[in-house]
C-alpha cells in the first residue's frame, strides 16, 4: 500500500466559537468562510481531493423550526454554561438568508455536489465530551439527532470528529453503535493528549505552536490503522495566515510538505485538518498556502503513488 494523504474539516460557523466569541468579535471570520469554502472546493475538484467535512448538525437546518424541532429533551448540563450552544438558541435568526452565522444548507448542497467529498458529523451541538455537567446519554441523544438530520438529506454519517478532540471510549462505542467507525484521534505526544478545556494550558498550546513549525515531534506520519472503530489520526492543523505570525506562514506550511513527502516515502498516513473559518480573513493568502500544498501532493501522487483519501475511506 502506498501513502494516504487525508484532509478533514471542521464545518462549524459560529456554533464552534460562541462559547467564547459572537458575531460582533468573529463575524468576520465566519462570513469569510462562507466566501472562502466553494473556493476550497474548487481546489479540490482541479487536484482531485478527497475530504471529510464534519460538519455541526444545526447547519443542515433549513430554518430555526426545524432546529428547534431535532432538538434533544435530554440535554448536556455543563458546569460551565456558557459552553452549551442550548444558551444561543434565542439569538439564531430564521434562515439562512437572514442569519449566515448559524444555517447552511446551501453550502452542505455545495459540498455534496463536488466529486469525492465525504459529510461526516461534528455532533449536533457541537458537543463538548469531557466538561463537567454532561453524561453518556446526552451525547447520544444529541449524536442521534445530527444522524437523523443527515438521513432526512440521504447522507449516511460514518466518521466523526469530536469538538475540541473530548471524547474517551464510552463515547467511541457510543457512536460505532450509531453506525459511525472513524474517528479522528490526536496525535500521540502528551501535548495533544484529549483534555478538559480548562486544562488546556499555555505550555502545552506553546509547545504544539512550536511543534507545528519546527516539528520537535516528528513527521506525525503513521502506519494505515485496520482497527475498529477506526482513529484516523490527526498529523497537523493548518495554521491560518493571520496574526503576528502571518510572516512566518511559510515556514510552518514548509514544513508540512516535508512531513507529506516523508509520509509518502514511508507509504504512512499523513493527516492535515483546519475549519474552514480560519481561512475567513487574508482568504487570498490562505488559498494560496493551501494550493502549493496540494501542488506539492500532486507532484508526490505522480512520483511516489501518494493518494487522496476521507476519514470515511480508511480501515
Amino acid at each position: 500500500m502506498n501513502g494516504v494523504f487525508i484532509i478533514s474539516l471542521d464545518f462549524e460557523l459560529l456554533w464552534g466559537v460562541r462559547d467564547h466569541a459572537d458575531r460582533d468579535s468573529y463575524g468576520k471570520n465566519i462570513l469569510g468562510a462562507r466566501d472562502a469554502i466553494p473556493r476550497i472546493l474548487e481546489l479540490f475538484e482541479k487536484y482531485e481531493i478527497r475530504a471529510t467535512w464534519a460538519t455541526v448538525g444545526f447547519l443542515f437546518c433549513e430554518n430555526k423550526d426545524e432546529l428547534l424541532e431535532i432538538l434533544p429533551r435530554d440535554r448536556p448540563k455543563y458546569n460551565k454554561k456558557y459552553l452549551s450552544n442550548y444558551e444561543y438558541i434565542s439569538e439564531v435568526g430564521p434562515n439562512e438568508s437572514k442569519d449566515p452565522y448559524y444555517f447552511a444548507p446551501s453550502l452542505i448542497s455545495q459540498i455534496l455536489k463536488t466529486p469525492k467529498q465525504e459529510i461526516g458529523t461534528h455532533t449536533l451541538t457541537h458537543y463538548y465530551c469531557l466538561e463537567e455537567g454532561q453524561n453518556l446519554g446526552s451525547f447520544r441523544s444529541d449524536l442521534n439527532a445530527a444522524i437523523t438530520l443527515a438521513q432526512r438529506r440521504n447522507i449516511k454519517i460514518k466518521s466523526i470528529v469530536f469538538p475540541r478532540n473530548q471524547f474517551n471510549e464510552e463515547h467511541l462505542t457510543a457512536a460505532q453503535k450509531l453506525g459511525i467507525d472513524r474517528y479522528r484521534g490526536n496525535p500521540a505526544d502528551w501535548a495533544y493528549r484529549k483534555t478538559k478545556t480548562e486544562d488546556q494550558t499555555p505550555l502545552r498550546r506553546g509547545v504544539r505552536l512550536i511543534d507545528s513549525y519546527f516539528g520537535i515531534f516528528g513527521d506525525q506520519t503513521y502506519s494505515p490503522p485496520k482497527d475498529r472503530p477506526t482513529n484516523v489520526r490527526a498529523s497537523r492543523f493548518l495554521r491560518p495566515y493571520a496574526g503576528r505570525l502571518a510572516p512566518f506562514h511559510s515556514a510552518h506550511t514548509g514544513a508540512i510538505r516535508r512531513q507529506m513527502t516523508s509520509a509518502a516515502l514511508k507509504r504512512n498516513v499523513y493527516h492535515l485538518w483546519w475549519h474552514p473559518h480560519n481561512f475567513g480573513i487574508n482568504i487570498e493568502e490562505n488559498l494560496s498556502a493551501l494550493e502549493k500544498i496540494l501542488v506539492h501532493f500532486d507532484v508526490l501522487r505522480s512520483e511516489f503513488g501518494f493518494s487522496s483519501a476521507s476519514m470515511g475511506d480508511i480501515g
